[in-house]
């Protein structure tokens, strides 16, 4: 990947926009993917699979206003559940390959599970989170050009260590403490906000190492 590329994904990430969730700019790129890929699919295939292909590449927009507040979770799922019945029954019809369907209707499922899970998102990144499937040479049921889907390496600098260690200096500082807010977790965790801080508190909590008592401002976590 270019280094331009690395830095604006970089950019992405700790942008007002995505403010680190990883998981919804993960969901974002393999959805640009996935509406490439319909939209040469499309090409002279015929009506129904070039509207596909057009529902297709709203969908990354729509995951950006997700991100902005701005479209409900649960609308974004029926999108992509739409989008998974119409690619069946293209499949069914005989206007995508059986593969070729079954592929894209992998990736599509994929998303959905993230976006599931981002209401809880893991605290733990990897660069391997950032690839998306290579699609093997693909032939359109009406003679099309292979087609391949690039591997995104690299996206981002953050790491599994990176995280784990901060996960680890957050619990080690409340069992010290016996109990602490996000603003004294804050004073000694550097370089990250207190949004990121929260969110790592809750999968430790999820993991039944912290417990939290109170609420919102009046917060405090305690070792399990």
């Amino acid at each position: 990947m270019p280094d331009n590329s690395k830095k604006f994904h970089e950019f992405a990430l700790k942008s007002i926009l995505f403010k680190g969730r990883s998981d919804w700019y993960f969901c974002y790129l393999k959805t640009e993917k996935i509406a490439h890929v319909l939209s040469i699919l499309s090409n002279g295939a015929g009506e129904t699979l070039t509207e596909v292909a057009h529902r297709a590449g709203e969908v990354p927009q729509n995951i950006a206003y997700l991100a902005a507040g701005e479209m409900d979770a649960a609308a974004l799922l029926a999108d992509l559940f739409g989008l998974l019945s119409d690619l069946r029954v293209a499949t069914t019809q005989g206007r995508l390959h059986k593969e070729t369907g079954a592929l894209l209707c992998r990736e599509y499922e994929e998303v959905a599970e993230r976006l599931v899970a981002g209401s809880h998102p893991s605290p733990f990144v990897t660069p391997e989170d950032f690839r998306i499937s290579a699609l093997p040479e693909l032939e359109g049921p009406l003679g099309h050009s292979p087609l391949h889907l690039k591997d995104i390496k690299d996206t981002t600098k953050m790491s599994n260590k990176t995280q784990s260690e901060r996960m680890s200096l957050i619990l080690t500082f409340i069992q010290k403490h016996k109990q602490a807010s996000i603003k004294d977790i804050a004073a000694v965790v550097k370089g990250c906000s207190e949004k990121t801080i929260q969110r790592e508190l809750g999968a430790l909590i999820e993991r039944g190492l912290v417990r939290k008592v109170g609420e919102r401002r009046w917060s405090v976590y305690l070792a399990a």
